[in-house]
């Protein structure tokens, strides 16, 4: 082989290997993410009068904010088209007040540092129910909206169940009516009580269908909330993470929680059993 030849080929080698490291470079430096939230969660997050809102939308700015050299591109969608997209890579990471547990943690990466608070509080019927609710211990002589089969509502209640046996809640399970037609219900009587987490407007429905019947509890549980990343996206994980200690400690996602849940949602310790 020819000088010129050896010559042209160790300096296309070393022009590929530039371009390797660029790219591998490039990967990793990632600025622009995709971001699943949902479409209809209020007040987690929602659209009015057009613009996309809510709790974990004004986060996620924030920590955008924080960060200064990402950008987080919103894509509004069910909850089961979020996980769809972070099954298949569509989406970098999700938000719609997801909690942890073992499987999500198997099959995604979970933040370590939680974005909200998700209260689990208790609706009941005035003229049902007499007496103050204020754990699940209250409701086993009563007659309990259905829970979706697949929620944490659920797991909560067929864990209490399995630890307190002299305590069983009737669990009655069904994915068909909607939060409002539950409240509905517990107003007019046909339920004593619902349980659920008090981040998916109950509050305003409350007000709005004017429901003069509902009583609301005090918090019976709290479950710490989490964005859920791809598992090569773990990188940008611990930088969210970073970013949202940092909105904590100066009070940021307090004053969120004010505006959009009514409370500080993180004066409450998380109590999740």
């Amino acid at each position: 082989m020819s000088k010129h030849r050896i010559r042209f080929s160790l300096i296309l080698t070393l022009i590929l290997i530039t371009l390797t490291a660029c790219g591998k470079a490039s990967s990793q430096n990632k600025n622009d993410y995709q971001v699943a939230v949902s479409s209809a969660s209020k007040p987690l997050s929602y659209t009015e009068n057009g613009k996309l809102t809510g709790y974990e939308v004004d986060v996620l700015k924030a920590v955008e904010k924080e960060l200064g050299n990402v950008k987080f591109n919103f894509n509004a969608v069910s909850q089961t088209a979020e996980l769809v997209g972070l099954d298949s890579k569509k989406y970098d990471f999700a938000a719609n007040g997801f909690y942890s547990n073992p499987e999500r943690i198997k099959k995604y990466h979970v933040g370590q540092e939680n974005d909200g608070l998700s209260l689990v509080k208790i609706y009941t019927n005035k003229k049902n129910v007499k007496n103050k609710i204020s754990n699940l211990d209250d409701l086993k002589k009563l007659n309990l909206a259905p829970v979706s089969p697949n929620g944490g509502m659920y797991n909560l209640l067929t864990t209490w169940n399995k630890e307190h046996p002299e305590s069983k809640i009737n669990i009655k399970t069904s994915d068909e009516f909607p939060l409002q037609q539950l409240l509905k219900d517990v107003n007019s009587g046909k339920y004593d009580a619902l349980i659920d987490p008090s981040n998916l407007g109950q509050e305003d429905i409350i007000k709005g269908l004017k429901l003069s019947n509902v009583a609301t509890s005090a918090p019976v549980r709290a479950f710490p909330t989490f964005f859920l990343f791809t598992k090569d996206n773990a990188s940008i994980a611990k930088r969210v993470d970073k970013a949202l200690k940092s909105l904590k400690d100066d009070g940021t996602l307090a004053k969120l929680s004010n505006k959009y849940f009514g409370e500080n949602v993180f004066k409450y310790a998380v109590k999740e059993k």
